[in-house]
C-alpha cells in the first residue's frame, strides 16, 4: 500500500499526457507503469517512440517488495486526479488470490467522502509493457532558456507526414546552437546555447518539453557519443523524456536565411499585439492566403511618413486598410510587398522588426533583444490570382528533406 497527495497526481497527470498514451490502440499502452524501489515512486508512460517518467512524493509500505513493478489504468489515474485538494489517494498494490487476475484498488476522497475504487488494471502481464529506452553518451548542460526557445519556433515545423524530416525542431550546434523548424513557407530560428550533437526533435517531444516543470529549471541532456543513436535523454527535475530522434537530412537552412537588408521597419510594441490579431481575423476569410489555400493577401506599402500601410486584397473585394506607426531605417525606403496574412501574424509573434531585400525576395521578421528570427516568402499582388514568388530561393532548400 502506498499513499500519494492528490495534487502530486494532478501535476503528473497533466504532464505524462502530453504523450496522448490514452488514445493509444495497443491496450497495455494504454496503462501508467507504476515502480516502487529504492529510490520512491516513479509514473511512466510511453508512446513507443517517446518514454516519460516523473518521480512522486509517497508514503511507501516498506514491507513491499525491493522492486515493485504494476500498471495502472488511465481511468484508474484520472479518478484519483479528481480527489479534495489538500487529500491523500490510497493505492493498494495488486493483489494476488488468483495470480492471472490481479486488482487494484484506489480509495480517494471526492467532498469529504472516501470513495473506493477496484481495477483489474492490466489486459497483458506488466511484463508485456515496453523497457525503457537505453540511452549511453555524453551529458551535457541545456539551459532553461533553450527549453523555452524550443516553444517558440516549434509552431513552425511541418505536420505534414509526407515530409517527415521537417516534422520537428532541429538543433544545431552551429554558431554557438541554433534551433530551426520550418514548413517549407516560413521559417523560424532561435540562437541558443548548446553544445551537444545536431539532431532532429519530434514536434510531439517538444510539446512534452513545454511543460512548465521543464521550462522553469535547466536540464540535463544525454547523447550517444557516436552520434548512431536513435534516442535522446532529457532529464530536469523528477522527470525525464526520452524521445526518438527524426532520422534523415535537415534542408540546409542557411540558404533560406537573407543575409544583407535594405532597409527595417520596426512596429512600436504597443501596436504589434493589435495588428496580429487584425491579420488573424483575415485568416477565416480564405485560408491562409497565397501560401495557404486561399487567395487573399496583404500588402504593404510605405506612402505615409512614418506609417506602414497594409491593404487586404481580395479577389472578390478591395477588403480593408489599416495604418500603422513604424520607424524606418536602412539605406533605402522600405519595399511595397504583399504576404499571406495568417504568415505574417505568425511572423510577427517572432518579433516586430520587419526586414527586406526588395518585393520579391524573402522578407524577414527578428526580435532584437533574443536575435529570434522568422524568414517569410512574399507573394505577387495580382487581383486575379495571387501567387507565391521566391519559391526558388526560399521554398526549394526548405523542402528538400
Amino acid at each position: 500500500m502506498f499513499l500519494i497527495p492528490v495534487s502530486a497526481i494532478q501535476a503528473a497527470r497533466k504532464l505524462l499526457t502530453r504523450i496522448h498514451f490514452e488514445r493509444l490502440k495497443l491496450p497495455v499502452l494504454n496503462h501508467v507503469l507504476v515502480t516502487i524501489d529504492a529510490a520512491g515512486l516513479t509514473l511512466a508512460v510511453t508512446d513507443l517512440d517517446h518514454w516519460l517518467e516523473t518521480r512522486l512524493p509517497a508514503t511507501i509500505d516498506r514491507t513491499l517488495p525491493d522492486i515493485t513493478r504494476f500498471l495502472i489504468p488511465a481511468a484508474a489515474l484520472a479518478a484519483a486526479a479528481r480527489g479534495d485538494k489538500g487529500s491523500s489517494v490510497q493505492f493498494e498494490c495488486p493483489s494476488t488470490p488468483d495470480p492471472n487476475k490481479p486488482v487494484l484498488k484506489l480509495t480517494v476522497t471526492y467532498g469529504k467522502m472516501p470513495v473506493e475504487s477496484v481495477y483489474q488494471p492490466e489486459p497483458e502481464p506488466v511484463s508485456g509493457f515496453p523497457d525503457r529506452p537505453a540511452v549511453r553518451g555524453s551529458i551535457s548542460h541545456m539551459p532553461k532558456e533553450t527549453l523555452q526557445a524550443l516553444q517558440t519556433v516549434a509552431g513552425y515545423a511541418s505536420s505534414d507526414a509526407t515530409r517527415y524530416v521537417l516534422n520537428g525542431v532541429l538543433i544545431s550546434p552551429d554558431d554557438g546552437g541554433i534551433l530551426v523548424a520550418t514548413d517549407g513557407r516560413r521559417l523560424a530560428g532561435a540562437p541558443v546555447r548548446f553544445a551537444g550533437l545536431e539532431f532532429i526533435l519530434p514536434s510531439a517531444a517538444v510539446h512534452v518539453l513545454g511543460f512548465l516543470d521543464f521550462t522553469a529549471r535547466d536540464a540535463a541532456i544525454q547523447q550517444p557519443d557516436d552520434g548512431k543513436g536513435t534516442h535522446i535523454q532529457f532529464r530536469s527535475g523528477p522527470h525525464t523524456l526520452i524521445a526518438r530522434a527524426i532520422e534523415g537530412n535537415y534542408p540546409n537552412y542557411r540558404q533560406v536565411i537573407p543575409r544583407e537588408f535594405g532597409s527595417d521597419a520596426t512596429i512600436p510594441e504597443t501596436h504589434r499585439p493589435a495588428l496580429i490579431s487584425w491579420l488573424r481575423s483575415l485568416e477565416g476569410k480564405d485560408g491562409k492566403g497565397c501560401n495557404g489555400n486561399g487567395k487573399i493577401t496583404v500588402r504593404l506599402t510605405w506612402n505615409k511618413p512614418g506609417h506602414l500601410t497594409l491593404t487586404l486584397r481580395d479577389p472578390d473585394q478591395m477588403g480593408a486598410t489599416i495604418h500603422v506607426p513604424v520607424s524606418i531605417s536602412g539605406d533605402a525606403q522600405p519595399p511595397a510587398i504583399a504576404f499571406a496574412p495568417g504568415y505574417l501574424a505568425s511572423a510577427l509573434t517572432i518579433g516586430s522588426t520587419l526586414r527586406f531585400i526588395d518585393g520579391l525576395n524573402p522578407g524577414m521578421a527578428v526580435d532584437q533583444s533574443s536575435g529570434n528570427f522568422c524568414v517569410l516568402m512574399p507573394c505577387r499582388c495580382i487581383m486575379e490570382d495571387p501567387v507565391e514568388v521566391g519559391a526558388g530561393q526560399v521554398a526549394a532548400p526548405a523542402m528538400a528533406a
